[in-house]
């Protein structure tokens, strides 16, 4: 059974617990209050003085009183965004879908968020189940019952996956401090299920819980918004057509026990799949992350490119000082782990079936991968893949890298600055390759190793590949 609910933003006018009739805000008129800093009346009789130790209840078609002091008197889930303005710091949203009524069916926003907390007292918004005896629960793993699916922009099984939708929830401006757990839900668009949507700055927000099946994306933060200080823990997505993640500009970050499987959806070249994705930012930890099966095939050659993409990873230019540990990337189109960062450091982390197993792109001194392995390249049509790709400096400790069939295990690229060589130190480790193949390839690079088994025999030297050849230095 699929309980459907409605957009809150279509309803003209409600009824207060006195009978009366008042007008619904709008979006316009919230985010004005909330910028003017001016509380709005409350639209279902909320007590204002309602503390912040007394939580909100929530079910799909509310009852009793709606006034969401208990679950005998849950309101509504479409009358979160009229909460949200008579709330408080430290308050708390339990949004629960009724066992028997699950999964809620959506279309349109349904919560728009504009509320802060404080670092002393965060809001917090929990999804969850409630059951026939009264109580909230949080079910937790990928194979937990939905509890919400959104409606519309299904697509047939031979058809490319669509990405429409909006989002459910979207946090606007005067958001921060905020904990975020749950829900479980399947398919949501290409916005998000959650959409950072501040224009400014978002300080302070926790994402726990998510467990997220046939998404176009599950967290996706808009142009101009800023997020400082973010925690995404316990999370599993299966099914995604352009990434679990998506960040504009993120700092102070920490991404922790994430298991994140694309499937091999494929949206093609127009809808890339990135797992999770940083265009700009700085002090970000990734700890132990299974990112996997992102490959875009569909229609290479019709945009005139043999080029297949798919990444796990991806941090571009503008980020720098991430530290990657216990995290292992396999079966991607193009890149396991795709860094232009600045200072880079990964930690007993794993490549299986990449094109690419892990990228380099930036020059600085302390790039460092140390105990990992990098393992099984895969050759895409008229692309060989590698363990390693450079196009910057990084230092190699303690390493194994297994190229299969014809690959080399290293191959150079070029990155912005053109003029520069990739430069690889390798000390200690195991390199190993098929005979007849040369230890590096692509464009122009130097080698060194130290101590390092290459197929069996302890080699320590400087090389030079120029593009053709391999000569001692």
């Amino acid at each position: 059974m699929i309980f459907s609910m409605t957009n809150p933003y279509l309803s003209k006018s409600v009824s207060t617990r006195s009978g009366r009739q008042t007008t619904r805000p709008s979006r316009r008129q919230l985010l004005q209050g909330f910028l003017a800093s001016v509380a709005l009346p409350p639209a279902w009789g909320i007590a204002q003085t309602t503390p912040p130790d007394a939580p909100f209840h929530f079910l799909p078609a509310g009852q009793g009183q709606r006034d969401g002091s208990d679950w005998e008197n849950a309101a509504a889930l479409d009358q979160i965004t009229e909460f949200v303005s008579d709330a408080q710091p430290g308050q708390t949203f339990l949004c629960a879908v009724d066992d028997n009524t699950m999964p809620v069916g959506w279309s349109g926003p349904q919560i728009e968020w504009g509320l802060a907390g404080t670092p002393e007292e965060p809001v917090t918004l929990n999804f969850g189940t409630f059951n026939d005896t009264g109580e909230f629960a949080q079910p937790g793993g990928p194979d937990a019952p939905a509890q919400f699916l959104m409606l519309g922009n299904e697509t047939g099984p031979e058809e490319r996956p669509d990405v429409g939708g909006d989002p459910h929830v979207v946090f606007d401006r005067g958001s921060s401090h905020i904990r975020v757990s749950g829900p479980v839900f399947d398919r949501a668009g290409g916005n998000g299920f959650f959409n950072l949507d501040v224009r400014g700055t978002l300080q302070d927000i926790a994402f726990s819980g998510i467990h997220a099946r046939n998404v176009g994306r599950v967290i996706e933060t808009e142009d101009g918004t800023v997020v400082q200080g973010l925690t995404v823990t316990d999370c599993t997505a299966l099914g995604m057509i352009r990434g679990f993640a998506r960040f504009r500009d993120l700092s102070e970050a920490e991404f922790r026990d994430l298991d994140l499987d694309a499937d091999f959806v494929d949206g093609g070249g127009g809808m890339v799949c990135q797992i999770i994705s940083v265009s700009k930012g700085h002090d970000l930890y990734f700890n132990n992350l299974r990112l996997a099966k992102a490959v875009n095939m569909l229609a290479a050659e019709e945009r005139g490119s043999t080029y297949i993409q798919g990444d796990g990873l991806v941090l571009e230019e503008d980020t720098r000082d991430v530290r990657i540990e216990n995290c292992h990337a396999s079966d991607m189109g193009d890149g396991g782990f795709d860094l232009k960062t600045e200072n880079v450091y990964l930690r007993n982390c794993t490549t299986t079936r990449c094109k690419l197993g892990i990228r380099i792109w930036s020059h600085h001194p302390d790039n460092l991968i140390e105990n990992c392995r990098m393992t099984e390249p895969v050759r895409r049509p008229r692309n060989d893949g590698s363990c390693l790709w450079v196009a910057g400096n990084v230092t190699l400790r303690d390493c194994e890298m297994a190229a299969v069939d014809e690959m080399s295990p290293i191959r150079f690229g070029e990155g912005q600055d053109k003029s520069r060589d990739g430069i690889v130190k390798i000390q200690g480790g195991t390199i190993t390759h098929a005979e007849d193949v040369r230890l590096a390839t692509g464009s122009a690079g130097t080698i060194e190793l130290e101590n390092v088994m290459v197929n069996g025999v302890e080699t320590s030297g400087r090389y030079h590949w120029n593009g053709w050849w391999m000569r001692s230095l």
